[in-house]
């Protein structure tokens, strides 16, 4: 997953979000507030059951697109997390080689070069594997992802309701798939003030003013009414610069405040909650704290691993109809549909080696539109016309044109 190619005045808000946010704080120095209003974040929930949440990625139609410009069709999830397909335009400029002739008796040839713009197609699988996540969060139209080895990821929904209903659905693939090793770290409500640089945002004169001078600790730039950090008594303008012991060095940018996630998912992976004795400066003095966070993914996923399995239904496949005909399929989605601009039909999803589908021509990857001259409405409507044991003729969707095959007189 990419972080480094987010780019422009949403990427350096989704940037910081996802480095220094993971699921939880809120960085107000780098926070715009007319892109992203501090009411459109969200803490997500996970959702009754996994069926549920691969249900909300599986039906939702709606425009997604990742942080840096990739366009994704569509999501495809399982229990183990979501796939997809990332495609954009991009314009690269080339240079062409052009020979010229002088003219006259003596003319010489010679090359001008010259340069132009291509426009070159990106495209790639991506995948979110769900035992990976160690935070999420929605904010605006986006989800954002913080890993467990710390990168992170941004996915564009159509609009804020949207990405609330993916940020559930990520939340409760991430409890089904929470383990011994995983990360998690919880909203704490804590919001840091980030330095980017000591010409952007001085540090060194933010921290005199607060009579501290050591270059240590990160800053609290506020804390969330009702959270765990007000209930600690942290106030606006501390400097936490050491918990359960651990030193929290500074560092330009985001790294500080990461270093202090470090300590707290390390602590909390595999407790239902954890407390940290904190140190901070304030006021010109040090004053102790004390921060109780609890990690719910862990009742969650204990919930789930609980929950009765329903029984795991049977990939859609002709084999009850007619076993020797060789096939698997499936009805295709309203998406594939109307992609196709065809009114219905069914998924190939594999033809076996020597079968009678085979010799008839299917491939996987068809769309399988007429049996017989009788139009496929979906995978029910195939089924009584294979059990007669006769194909005369078949009508597919295949690379963007409709495409007859031969016949195959009985099977």
């Amino acid at each position: 997953m990419r972080i480094s190619g987010l780019y422009g005045r949403t990427g350096a808000v989704l940037l910081v979000a996802l480095m220094c946010v993971g699921c939880a704080d809120v960085y107000q120095a780098h926070r715009s507030t007319d892109v992203y209003p501090a009411n459109d974040y969200y803490q997500p929930t996970p959702m009754a059951s996994v069926d549920d949440a691969v249900k909300v990625f599986n039906d939702l139609e709606t425009f997604y697109s990742s942080g840096d410009g990739f366009h994704i069709q569509k999501l495809m999830a399982d229990r183990s997390g979501v796939r997809f397909h990332e495609s954009r335009t991009v314009t690269e400029q080339r240079q062409e080689d052009t020979v010229l002739h002088d003219g006259g008796l003596f003319g010489e040839d010679h090359t001008a070069t010259t340069t132009k713009g291509v426009d070159v197609t990106q495209e790639h699988d991506a995948w979110i594997p769900a035992d990976k996540i160690a935070g999420i969060f929605a904010m605006a139209n986006y989800v954002g992802f913080f890993y467990s080895d710390e990168s992170g990821y941004a996915l564009q929904a159509s609009d804020h309701a949207v990405a609330v209903k993916l940020a559930d659905a990520f939340a409760t693939l991430q409890a089904a798939n929470y383990g011994p090793a995983s990360k998690y770290y919880p909203d704490s409500g804590l919001h840091f003030r980030v330095f980017t640089s000591d010409a952007l945002q001085p540090m060194p004169l933010e921290y005199a003013r607060l009579g501290w001078t050591q270059q240590t600790g990160v800053l609290v730039d506020g804390t969330d009414p009702g959270s765990p950090a007000a209930a600690a008594g942290i106030l606006t303008d501390d400097i936490i610069f050491e918990a359960n012991g651990k030193p929290i060095p500074f560092e330009y940018g985001p790294v500080a405040a990461v270093n202090f996630k470090r300590i707290v998912m390390a602590a909390l992976s595999d407790k239902q909650s954890a407390t940290f004795d904190l140190k901070i400066f304030r006021g010109g003095q040090v004053v102790p704290a004390r921060l109780t966070l609890t990690n719910p993914i862990i009742g969650h996923a204990a919930e789930l691993a609980a929950a009765p399995k329903p029984a795991t239904p049977q990939a859609p496949t002709v084999a009850a109809a007619k076993p020797s005909f060789g096939i698997s399929a499936r009805d295709l989605s309203t998406v594939e549909a109307k992609t196709s601009g065809v009114s219905g039909g069914v998924f190939i999803g594999s033809v076996a080696d020597g079968s009678p589908a085979a010799a008839l021509g299917l491939r996987p990857g068809d769309y399988l539109l007429e049996i017989n001259g009788a139009k496929l409405a979906n995978l029910e409507a195939m089924k009584p016309l294979l059990a007669a044991g006769t194909v005369t003729s078949a009508v597919v969707w295949r690379g963007g044109k409709t495409v007859v095959l031969g016949s195959l007189s009985s099977f």
